[in-house]
């Protein structure tokens, strides 16, 4: 068996877990080895897990920083000039300049997208602002309600008489 370094996930970057690791082997498409229980990856597969861990920390979504890391790590080998193509030659180069030129027409229209928001949002504020009506201390309305009425006061020998005789003179006024 071929001398391989290997490194163990838990000694790759402190910034983030064992678990998170994993996670990014996931979606890079790494295979960490098992040795001794441990899991274990290579040297290049370190060094992309630690490019993984930097754009992560600078707040990078980890599905967008894998796939820009498997976007930049496919190379692409270059095509051997055949003197007897030329013509596929440049057909070759017509398209990388088409496609340069649509990457740059693409900029420029999300800049002008964002331009327009932008504007689009001003106008709606102050579309909002004329028709919200304006902040005002409100006025605490009370419902009426009657005066609590009073018990009539008598002394003792009048109100016993009220009582047996003539009980509605004792009633609330």
């Amino acid at each position: 068996m071929a001398d391989r370094i290997m490194i163990r996930l838990n000694e790759i970057t402190e910034s983030a877990t064992v678990d998170q690791i994993k996670y990014w082997c996931k979606l890079l498409d790494i295979q960490p080895e098992i040795i001794s229980r441990a899991a274990h990856v290579t040297a290049e597969e370190c060094e992309i897990l630690r490019k993984m861990a930097g754009l992560t920390d600078e707040g990078m979504r980890p599905g967008e920083a894998a796939a820009m890391l498997t976007n930049t790590a496919v190379t692409v080998s270059p095509v051997k000039q055949k003197e007897s193509d030329p013509e596929l030659l440049q057909r070759i180069e017509t398209l990388e300049r088409a496609i340069l030129l649509l990457v740059e027409q693409n900029k420029k229209l999300a800049t002008t997208i964002e331009k327009q928001n932008e504007t689009q949002t001003k106008k709606l504020e102050a579309i909002q602002y004329r028709l919200e009506p304006a902040k005002q201390d409100f006025y605490k309305f009370e419902p009426w309600q009657p005066k609590p009425k009073k018990e009539p006061q008598f002394p003792t020998l009048k109100r016993l008489w009220y009582e047996l005789i003539d009980p509605v003179k004792l009633r609330a006024i």
